[in-house]
C-alpha cells in the first residue's frame, strides 16, 4: 500500500510496498509515482493522474519502473482522497484469482462485512500475510483464507488487492494513515 499526495509523491508506504519495491520506508517516501513510471509512459501521467482524480478510483495491471531500474508487472486498484489530499494505491503481484462466477467483479455487495472479515481485510490491507494474520488473531491460516474468499466474494473483488480498494471506498476498513507498521 503506498499513499500519495496531490503532487503524487509518496507521503506513507506499508512493509508490503517497501518489500516489493526493495527498499527502506524513508526511501520510498523519496520517491513519487511518475519516477515509478516507465519514461516511454510518462507523457500520460498527467492525463490519467486527472482522470484518476475526477473518476475518484482507478484499477488494472501495470509495468511498475522498479528503481533498480528493472521491471514488475503489478496489479493495482487505487482509490482518490482517503483523506484530504491522500490518495491511495494497492499493489500486488499478478494473480489468477477471479471472484466467484456468481458475484460480477465489481458487483456491489448485498451484505456487509462481519466485523472479523473486516479485522482480516485491514491487516491485509497493511501487507500481513496470512499466517501473520492467523498468528495476531488466533486463528489458522485456513480459517483467515476463508475469511478473505468471503471479502472477495461479498465485495465482488477479483483479488486481495481490489477487495481492499472496495473495502476502503465502501467504508467497510479504513486506515489510519502514518501508523507504523509492525515488524
Amino acid at each position: 500500500m503506498l499513499v500519495a499526495d496531490d503532487q503524487r509523491r509518496y507521503v506513507d508506504a506499508n512493509r508490503a510496498a517497501c518489500l516489493l519495491l526493495r527498499l527502506p520506508q524513508e526511501k520510498v517516501l523519496e520517491l513519487s509515482i511518475d519516477a515509478l513510471t516507465p519514461p516511454e509512459l510518462r507523457q500520460n501521467t498527467v492525463e490519467l493522474w486527472d482522470a484518476f482524480l475526477r473518476d475518484g478510483s482507478q484499477s488494472g495491471t501495470f509495468a511498475l519502473l522498479m528503481p533498480d531500474g528493472a521491471r514488475v508487472l503489478v496489479d493495482y486498484s487505487a482509490t482518490a482522497n482517503v483523506a484530504p489530499g491522500r490518495h491511495l494505491s494497492v499493489l500486488s503481484l499478478p494473480t489468477r484469482e477471479h471472484a466467484p462466477d456468481s458475484i460480477p467483479v465489481g458487483a456491489p455487495h448485498s451484505t456487509g462485512l462481519s466485523e472479523r472479515e473486516r479485522e482480516v481485510l485491514t491487516l491485509v490491507a497493511m501487507g500481513e500475510r496470512s499466517a501473520g494474520i492467523a498468528f495476531r488473531l488466533g486463528i489458522s491460516p485456513a480459517t483467515v483464507e476463508a475469511h478473505v474468499r468471503n471479502c472477495l466474494a461479498k465485495l465482488g473483488a477479483a483479488n486481495r488487492a481490489h477487495a481492499v480498494t472496495l473495502g476502503l471506498s465502501r467504508g467497510e476498513i479504513n486506515m489510519q494513515l502514518g501508523e507504523p507498521w509492525s515488524a
